[in-house]
């Protein structure tokens, strides 16, 4: 009932209730009775108007390829950075039930999936998206997936499929921690990361259909890379050519150059 039609339907009206006795406020700057006032708006396109190289300092991003002098990991292009108002954006929309905030992400995340697919995929090849499911606890609490919503905005565009239904996560043992909810991605442990993200498999089939395949993974927030490993071990391992990653936003490091 709670993931339903009428479920949604139901928040959605809770959500517009609340929103007539507390009117929702700019993310950004404060102003009354919108998510993102024009000019906040404005100020997130050009944050998120030129995607970056944001590889650099994700200490658990797969090495793709070692010579002499480098190492070489999976390259991921951000739309921003996560910080200031993107940050901002990012957390209202995933955790506060902005919703509306969709029509300012999901044109960033395309304009990430589109820059990476210039630089890493010849031209005229399709390519599938891959993108980590939600777990059970997340789902729970937000009662919606966040990415989903994104990739529907950001879909469709020419070349690109999504392989959603190619990863899975093993079925929980724990139902409690599931229905009590957990901590959000980036208030987790290394341990606790490292245990969700062991949960993501192939599903069945999905060897046969990523065979020889051109491959881009595709998230929300790049932190350590972690997910992205996963995700990258599992489509190499099908045969899959995993070409790189495309993030909505990635953390900055310490000297993380600005945007281009």
């Amino acid at each position: 009932m709670w993931f339903s039609s009428t479920g949604r339907h139901l928040r959605h009206g809770l959500q517009a209730a609340a929103d007539l006795m507390a009117p929702s406020w700019c993310v950004g700057c404060g102003a009354e009775g919108t998510d993102l006032c024009p000019e906040c708006t404005d100020d997130l396109r050009l944050l998120t108007r030129r995607p970056v190289a944001a590889e650099a300092g994700a200490d658990a991003l797969p090495v793709i390829d070692v010579t002499d002098d480098d190492l070489r990991v999976l390259p991921v292009f951000a739309a921003g950075w996560y910080r200031t108002l993107v940050a901002d954006v990012v957390v209202a929309f995933k955790e506060h039930e902005r919703v509306g905030l969709r029509r300012v992400l999901a044109p960033a995340l395309r304009r990430a999936m589109t820059t990476a697919a210039d630089h890493l995929v010849p031209a005229g090849v399709p390519v599938v998206l891959l993108r980590p499911p939600p777990s059970l606890a997340a789902h729970v609490r937000r009662g919606r997936d966040p990415l989903d919503e994104l990739l529907q905005g950001a879909l469709p565009v020419e070349g690109f499929t999504r392989g959603d239904h190619l990863i899975t996560r093993r079925p929980v043992t724990e139902v409690a921690t599931a229905v009590v909810g957990g901590a959000s991605q980036k208030t987790r442990g290394s341990a606790a990361r490292r245990q969700a993200h062991e949960q993501l498999q192939l599903a069945a089939g999905a060897q046969a259909q990523l065979a020889t395949t051109e491959v881009l993974l595709v998230d929300d927030v790049l932190t350590t890379g972690s997910t992205l490993r996963r995700l990258y071990e599992l489509a190499s391992a099908a045969g899959a050519h995993v070409c790189g990653a495309a993030v909505v936003a990635a953390t900055p490091r310490g000297d993380t150059p600005g945007q281009r």
